[in-house]
């Protein structure tokens, strides 16, 4: 009767149910992991499996088995891989497709593979058994350089549509400038992080460069809409904060991308196969307003850039006319 009752009790109905969630994740992962080497590294064996999750043999088998099952079953069935006796591991087969594709994907490989070698990737999902040599030609800041501080700080800030102070280093003045802003988004330039905020000291939404603040207050004050003299006519403006305000952010831009018709043919296919366009074909990467500029100098596209030669401008924008006039407002 004691035993009965002590099963039958929430608390450890929910225990166990948490447990049995755990060992179904858990499997999963070790199941996307089987996978994951399989299709990168050609093989995998148990002990892969128990240094990398710290089971046992057993649990391992286990997996692997769970895993042929799964090819077998699937649509279409097949096998993905068999063992070798001479090599001690599971190999590849010929027939290899894999259950998690977008683990798998050529994406998501070279995502990982790059954050790895930027140190940047969490043990947990450092799946790679081989590593091929890598060459990283692009700069990435210090991780230091955006004080924790702030940039949580921020987040609440935007979470909860408050206000808050900041001290930011500009470099158009020659000391510190404290503004108070209603941040509501953050944005990457290719390079740098920013949060987008309105200023209600410019009167006017901003990016500000999160490594550039110094200080951000606890957001305490819900962010207010923003009142002062009309620099046009006579009165006060009145105008709101928030990211749904903040037209230059809710709008957007397609810029439709090209190869450069001054190259070559055969340079031009292969600019096209780079960015997956059809022959003489194009690709439209959707933009927000406010950070074109930054697309569009990441992409080498600005105004200034039209001088370079064609070799060093080997995609252009289709549609370059509309994408400035909507740059400056227009429709």
């Amino acid at each position: 009767m004691v035993m009965k009752a002590v099963k039958t009790t929430p608390a450890f109905d929910a225990d166990v149910v948490e447990a049995k969630t755990n060992n179904k994740w858990n499997q999963t992962r070790r199941l996307e992991f089987i996978d994951f080497r399989l299709n990168c590294d050609g093989k995998i064996n148990r002990r892969d499996l128990v240094d990398f999750f710290g089971i046992s043999i057993p649990q391992a088998s286990l997996d692997l088995s769970r895993y042929h099952q799964m090819v077998s079953e699937a649509v279409p069935p097949r096998v993905n891989l068999a063992y070798d006796r001479h090599l001690k591991y599971y190999v590849k087969t010929s027939d290899f497709k894999p259950l998690f594709p977008n683990l798998c994907s050529p994406q998501s490989y070279l995502t990982d593979l790059l954050s790895l070698c930027r140190g940047e990737l969490p043990p947990s999902r450092n799946y790679f058994g081989f590593v091929p040599n890598v060459g990283v030609a692009t700069f990435v800041p210090p991780r230091r350089n955006i004080d924790p501080e702030v940039l949580f700080n921020l987040l609440e800030s935007i979470r909860g549509k408050k206000a808050v102070h900041i001290s930011y280093m500009s470099v158009s003045s020659n000391g510190n400038t404290d503004h108070l802003i209603a941040p509501h988004g953050l944005a990457f330039d290719g390079l740098r992080w920013h949060v987008r905020a309105y200023c209600y000291d410019h009167h006017a939404f901003r990016d500000f460069v999160l490594s550039r603040i110094l200080r951000c207050a606890v957001p305490e004050i819900n962010a207010p809409s923003d009142r002062f003299p009309d620099p046009i006519g006579n009165g006060f403006r009145e105008v709101g904060t928030t990211g749904d305000d903040d037209v230059e952010w809710t709008e957007l831009i397609d810029l439709v991308l090209c190869a450069n018709p001054e190259l070559p043919e055969r340079a031009r296919r292969a600019i096209e196969l780079d960015y997956g366009m059809e022959e003489n074909g194009t690709v439209v990467y959707t933009c927000r307003r406010a950070l074109v500029f930054y697309t569009l100098k990441w992409l080498r596209l600005t105004k200034e850039d039209q001088a370079l030669p064609p070799e060093s401008r080997q995609i252009i924008l289709d549609n370059a006319a509309e994408v400035y006039r909507r740059m400056s407002g227009g429709n």
